[in-house]
C-alpha cells in the first residue's frame, strides 16, 4: 500500500531542508546519538563559578557552545544545578569533532 504526502507536508519537508541548507548544517547519527555538521568550531570555553549546591539530587552541568540553527551561530548556554532524570543518570557532555573537513557536534544529553 502506498501512501502519498499532502502538498502541505512535502513543503513543510522541503522548508526544513533548505532551513538545514541555509543554516551550513545537517545531521547525522554520532555514537551516542543524532548530531549536527555546521561550518565552524565553536568558539573557546567560558571560565564559570559554580556556587554551592542548592540541597541533595542536583548536578552541576556545565556550560557549553550549542548550535542554534535558526540563526546559524554558537551559542552559550550557562552552566546551571539540575537534577538529573532519574537516579542512574549521567550527564554526557556535548561533543565537537574535526570529521573529513568538517566539523560534527552532538549535544549533551542525560543518558
Amino acid at each position: 500500500m502506498s501512501k502519498k504526502l499532502s502538498s502541505s507536508a512535502l513543503m513543510t519537508l522541503l522548508a526544513v531542508l533548505a532551513l538545514s541548507l541555509l543554516a551550513g548544517c545537517y545531521g547525522y547519527y554520532g555514537g551516542g546519538g543524532v548530531g549536527l555538521e555546521v561550518g565552524g568550531p565553536p568558539p573557546g570555553l567560558r571560565a564559570e563559578v559554580a556556587i554551592t549546591s542548592p540541597g541533595p539530587g542536583y548536578y552541576w552541568v556545565p556550560g557549553y557552545w550549542d548550535w542554534n540553527v535558526g540563526s546559524a551561530e554558537w551559542l552559550w548556554v550557562p552552566g546551571a544545578w539540575t537534577r538529573p532524570p532519574h537516579a542512574r543518570a549521567v550527564w554526557v557532555a556535548p561533543r565537537y569533532a574535526r570529521h573529513r573537513g568538517h566539523w560534527r557536534y552532538e549535544r549533551g544529553r542525560w543518558r
